[in-house]
């Protein structure tokens, strides 16, 4: 796989609300299992493991089994410099920072 389809992979991974806010959740190095995740997400666990299986794949998170429960973690904290770069850039554009601050009053 050469480097622009990686990119695509990772980029693809974060392009999903739930699957952000999962990495949100694991942002502070807490292990998680997907019995946790959908009591916060009230989603179904079918739902979750597709979210989840896309971060592993994307190298995003891992898991560990701890009896019959599969631990996730991030794999890599530098996920979160991407993301505030991101962030940075729709604040520094007029256009979306016009629409950040819309949403912000709603």
């Amino acid at each position: 796989m050469d480097l622009q389809n990686l990119r695509l992979k990772l980029l693809n991974a974060l392009s999903d609300v739930s699957r952000l806010e999962i990495l949100s959740l694991l942002r502070h190095g807490e292990e998680l299992c997907a019995c946790d995740l959908e009591k916060v997400f009230e989603k179904s666990q079918s739902t979750l493991s597709r979210h989840l299986k896309k971060l592993m794949n994307a190298d995003l998170i891992v898991g560990r089994k701890e009896g019959v429960k599969v631990l996730y973690r991030i794999k890599d904290p530098q996920i979160f410099k991407l993301l505030a770069t991101i962030d940075n850039l729709i604040k520094r554009n007029k256009k979306f920072k016009k629409i950040v601050e819309i949403q912000a009053e709603i």
